[in-house]
Formats: structure tokens, C-alpha cells, sequence
């Protein structure tokens, strides 16, 4: 026998079998607020939970489907409404929306293709106060790398609402002609340091005034978002920055600090990973 402290004889070592590599990381399908060209991966689950120095809660939760495609639930409170003008607006909370979303990945037709998305989000009634309101919007996102840390995108987004106060018909936002309905957003991500994007993103969200004549009864208004995500963990991220809901009328008494933890569940990927190799 060998010696006590000796290694094994070369044949008796039992092999150990190399384990798998960490998946690679995920591009989000939002900046701060704008969406991206970027979807989740097939059997993702992703989740975000927010909160801002104006009292407002807010969450959203994804599913990916095959690489291609995304549907998900969330709940905003940015959607706001006043009833007359000259009065200060008042948040619409909670206000559930549903979305579906389907693209393609960044180079997968042809070198320097940009990440696309094409999605549609629409919400469920709202009704407090006498009055009922829905919001439906289509976009397509692009985003692009531009170099080894920065990443560009940009987004045309055509929206409509519905607003009714008593008894009174629907006001439609598309009735109001196309001009009213489509907006450019976008915004640029950059990879300050090893575990940290600076962000900083422009969109839009309808704004309602209850008792103004019709084609004021639906505004689209611009909100500015700036700051910072940084890697807490491999399925965990924390967004923290300024948003300002009303930067048209370079408003900043109304900018609000948030806060919002991103989640990434990707038990089902590893699963359905695992399966595609078979």
C-alpha cells in the first residue's frame, strides 16, 4: 500500500466533471422608464419594485418566451390627471397595465443589426372620482452597442387613451389627429465601472385634464430620468436617480428621487437550456 499522505495512483482519481459556465448577463428591456430594443431571454422571470420621494409605488414583471418575445404585468404611477386646467395634476394610482412585446437580438440577422423590439402595452380601466380613463401604446425600440460600454437607444412610440367623466361619451385621443399620438424617446446607457451604468433616458406619458374641451382632454408630457444601476448580484440590481414628470415646462419643484430593485429569476432558462443541448 501507499505511504499514509501519498496521492492515489493515477487511475483511481475519479474525474471531476467541469461545471457549467455562468450564464452571460442580461440586457433589461427599460433604461430608468424608456423602453429598450433588448429582450429577455427565454424562461427569464424579471420583476421591479419602486418607490419615489412623491409617495408613489410602483412594479412590473416579465416572462421571457423563446429569445423572441415577452409578456408582462405592472402597475405605474406616472399616469396622472387634473380636473380643470390651471389645477395641479394628481397622480392616477394604481393604474395596471399589460404588455407584449417581441423582437429580435442585437447582430442575430446581420452584423451591426441593432437589438428591435415592437411592443404594445395597454392598460385596464381606471375609475375613481366619476371618472374612467385607459391608455394603450405602441413603440418599436432599437439599441445599439457603441463601443465596449456604451449603448444607444431610441424609440417612436404611438399612443391613445380614452378618457370619460359621468355620463358623458369618450373623449379618444386618436380623434385628435396623428400629431397628438406619436412621440421619440430614447436615451444611452454607459458602463461607468465593472458593476455600474450611469443612465439617463427621455420619455412619455399621457396626462389627463377631466373637464377641458376635447382636444385638451389628453396631453402626452416628457419626463426627463437620470442615474445610476449598479450589480448587486448576479439576479439582483439597484436603480436609483431623478425624474422630472414634467420637463416641457422645465418644471423641477415637481422632480421626484427614486429608488427601484430589479430582480432576474432564471431557474426556468437553466431548464429550458438544458433541454436544447439534449
Amino acid at each position: 500500500p501507499p505511504p499514509l499522505g501519498a496521492p492515489p495512483p493515477i487511475e483511481s482519481i475519479t474525474e471531476v466533471p467541469a461545471s457549467e459556465p455562468p450564464p452571460p448577463p442580461i440586457d433589461l428591456p427599460e433604461l430608468l422608464l424608456a423602453p429598450s430594443g433588448a429582450m429577455l431571454p427565454a424562461g427569464v422571470i424579471y420583476s421591479r419594485s419602486g418607490v419615489d420621494t412623491s409617495g408613489g409605488l410602483s412594479s412590473d414583471m416579465r416572462f421571457g418566451l423563446g429569445d423572441v418575445a415577452e409578456f408582462g404585468v405592472a402597475v405605474t404611477d406616472l399616469i396622472r390627471g387634473r380636473e380643470a386646467s390651471g389645477l395641479t395634476p394628481r397622480r392616477l394610482a394604481p393604474f395596471y397595465t399589460a404588455t407584449f412585446r417581441m423582437g429580435l437580438a442585437e447582430d442575430r440577422l446581420f452584423r451591426h443589426q441593432p437589438a428591435l423590439a415592437l411592443g404594445f402595452r395597454k392598460s385596464f380601466e381606471y375609475e375613481a372620482d366619476n371618472h374612467r380613463a385607459r391608455i394603450a401604446e405602441l413603440h418599436l425600440a432599437a439599441s445599439g452597442h457603441v463601443g465596449t460600454r456604451t449603448t444607444v437607444h431610441l424609440n417612436g412610440s404611438f399612443w391613445d387613451a380614452s378618457v370619460e367623466t359621468g355620463d358623458e361619451g369618450a373623449v379618444l385621443l386618436h380623434d385628435q389627429g396623428l400629431g397628438r399620438q406619436f412621440r421619440v424617446g430614447g436615451g444611452v446607457a454607459v458602463r461607468a465601472v465593472e458593476d455600474a451604468d450611469i443612465l439617463i433616458d427621455y420619455a412619455w406619458m399621457p396626462e389627463f385634464c377631466f373637464t377641458c374641451s376635447a382636444p385638451n382632454r389628453t396631453r402626452l408630457r416628457p419626463i426627463l430620468s437620470w442615474g445610476v444601476r449598479y450589480d448587486l448580484a448576479s439576479w439582483a440590481q439597484l436603480q436609483s436617480g431623478v425624474r422630472v414628470p414634467d420637463i416641457g415646462d422645465a418644471n423641477l419643484l415637481d422632480a421626484q428621487i427614486f429608488g427601484q430593485l430589479p430582480l432576474i429569476n432564471r431557474s426556468i432558462e437553466r431548464v429550458v437550456d438544458r433541454r436544447r443541448r439534449r
